[in-house]
Parts: C-alpha cells; sequence; structure tokens
C-alpha cells in the first residue's frame, strides 16, 4: 500500500541530501625544510600565519633543517617535501646526482651589506685598502660577494671569518675595521652606531635568486597540486609584505620574540626599499643566471655545468603570474 507520508519524508530527506555542501577535499600536506630561521623567509612564515596557503588547499609545515645542504638532504631523503635555500645549493647537489628543481622565489634580491662604524674615516669599498672586515666561514653568499667585490676592484684587505650571525660582535668591539652583514644582524648594528657604506643589492640588475623553494622532479610530476596550491599560497604572501607591511611586521615579531620590534620593523623596511623579498613567486631567468654567475666566478661550478632550464621549473608560478 502506497504510504503518502513516508514518500513525503524521504522526498525531503533526498532533497536536504542534494541541497547539501559537498565536504571539502582534505588539503594537501606539505613539509618545508627551511636552511635556518631567516627573516629573509617572512614569505614562508605570513604564508602559514595568515592561512594564504590554507585558503589554497595546503596544509604547510616548516621544520628547520640548520643549513641550505641539510635542507636538501632532507627532501632528498623524503622526511620534507620542499627545501629553501640558496638556490645555489640544489645547483650544486644536481652536479653531484640530485634530480631538483627550484619553483619558486622567496629572496630576490642581496641582503648582505658593508658596514663600518659612524666614526669610521671609511666613506666606500675602495677605502677597505689594507684593512680587516669581518664574514662568515664559508660557504656564505655573503663572504663570497665579499670577495669578489674586492677581487674585482683590485682592493687588497684581509677577511676574518667567524660564525655566520656573529659578524657584528668583533666590529662593535673595534677588533675589525668592517664587517659583511646580513639582517637582521644590520639593524642591530645599526643601532649600536654603525653605517651602511655598500649595499649589494645595488650591484644585481635584474635580481639576484638569494633563496628559492625546491623539490625533486618527481614531485613536481607527481604532485602537481599540491605544488601549485602552495605557489599559489605563497604569492599571494608575496604580495601581502608590500601590501601591508604592518601586517608582515606582527608575524615577523610573533616568530622572533628575542628580536627588538624596532630592528625587525627597521629590516622589513630597508629589504622592501631595496627590492630583496620578490614581487611574485616567479624565479626569473636573469636572477637565477646573476646568483649562478657569482658561483662560476669563484669556482663552484663550471662554466655551461647548469642552466636556468635544467635547474628550474617556473611553469607553476607563471601560471600564477599570469592569473
Amino acid at each position: 500500500m502506497f504510504n503518502r507520508k513516508a514518500f513525503i519524508a524521504s522526498t525531503a530527506a533526498t532533497g536536504m541530501l542534494a541541497a547539501a555542501p559537498a565536504f571539502a577535499a582534505e588539503p594537501e600536506k606539505v613539509i618545508v625544510a627551511q636552511a635556518f630561521q631567516s627573516l629573509l623567509y617572512l614569505p614562508l612564515y605570513i604564508g602559514i600565519d595568515k592561512g594564504f596557503f590554507t585558503k589554497r588547499g595546503v596544509d604547510v609545515t616548516k621544520v628547520t633543517a640548520g643549513s641550505g645542504a641539510n635542507g636538501i638532504a632532507q627532501v632528498l631523503s623524503g622526511s620534507a617535501t620542499f627545501s629553501l635555500q640558496d638556490p645555489m645549493t640544489m645547483v650544486l647537489a644536481n652536479i653531484k646526482g640530485a634530480k631538483m628543481k627550484s619553483f619558486a622565489s622567496c629572496v630576490d634580491g642581496v641582503p648582505v651589506w658593508i658596514i663600518v662604524m659612524k666614526d669610521s674615516p671609511i666613506k666606500t669599498v675602495a677605502d677597505l685598502k689594507g684593512k680587516t672586515i669581518a664574514t662568515a666561514i664559508p660557504p656564505s653568499t655573503s663572504t663570497y660577494l665579499l670577495q669578489r667585490e674586492l677581487e674585482s676592484k683590485k682592493i687588497a684587505a684581509t677577511t676574518q671569518t667567524v660564525l655566520l650571525g656573529t659578524e657584528i660582535a668583533p666590529l662593535l668591539a673595534g677588533k675589525v675595521d668592517a664587517a659583511a652583514v646580513y639582517e637582521p644582524y644590520l639593524e642591530d648594528a645599526i643601532a649600536q652606531g654603525a653605517r651602511v657604506i655598500f649595499e649589494f643589492s645595488s650591484s644585481a640588475a635584474g635580481g639576484y635568486a638569494f633563496s628559492s623553494f625546491d623539490a625533486l622532479e618527481t614531485t613536481l610530476k607527481t604532485r602537481p597540486a599540491a605544488v601549485q596550491a602552495f605557489v599559489a599560497g605563497l604569492d599571494d604572501a608575496i604580495k601581502s609584505i608590500a601590501a601591508d607591511p604592518a601586517s608582515a611586521t606582527d608575524v615577523a615579531i610573533k616568530e622572533f620574540p628575542s628580536l627588538a620590534p624596532d630592528v625587525i620593523r627597521s629590516g622589513i623596511k630597508r629589504m622592501l626599499r631595496e627590492n630583496v623579498y620578490p614581487k611574485n613567486a616567479l624565479v626569473s631567468p636573469a636572477a637565477f643566471d646573476n646568483a649562478l654567475a657569482l658561483q662560476i666566478a669563484i669556482g663552484n661550478v663550471k662554466p655551461g655545468a647548469a642552466t636556468y632550464a635544467e635547474m628550474v621549473d617556473p611553469s607553476f608560478a607563471q601560471k600564477v603570474v599570469k592569473s
């Protein structure tokens, strides 16, 4: 016998199910092995903190590897999805047989400065002749840049290598005449009476691929949706720094509680002013070639041993930039 009430109830239930939204797909999980906890990597931190990655459908976790080489090793071992470090570290690994590529930019300028104390008679790089300069123990891009700058201008100076991040200590103590430094150590030194005599960012027309996100070639092929979602979220985060520096500073203050907020604020302003943070997620040929040229100049890479086409997959970032 036809049961009218049951039919109506069944029809209503079916309609409710049809009208209900489908459950959202689980976000793709990604682990990023960063070389260090660095103010340079602010786009990554903003992407996580402000939910830019989540909105694009990817769940990002960052771990600190301790060095660029360790970050690459974690990707090669499968314990991390992506690494974040100097792309030239990836190039050197590829030359030895690894199969990785850079696919997105994080730092597109040269965040290295030469500083002296305010009362120093040194005004320009030429004045460093016969002087002693503190710089990081190699391998370090700051040291390589300093060496190339001195050699190109035929300036005979002595370098005193120290642990990365401690370059300002001998300068403040009066034991050296100058120092080659990164942020946020630059702002810390300025707050204690130092001044800048040279900005390496001015010597890299077209950008400089200082830090990039890298992955196994197999990952780029087998997990394209996750890579694309990550790049889209990263691009959102990058653009938010220039659009809302105050919000970017808030994230940085949380990530670096031991640094004075004013130091962080000054560092972000300087890096925006000198185009250290990229405009978008794309690793450009010019930026990559500028970084590669340094490695060739110091003898780490032989001419012709690496090219942009071999080492970079720009397809994911190109889709975001064009959209």
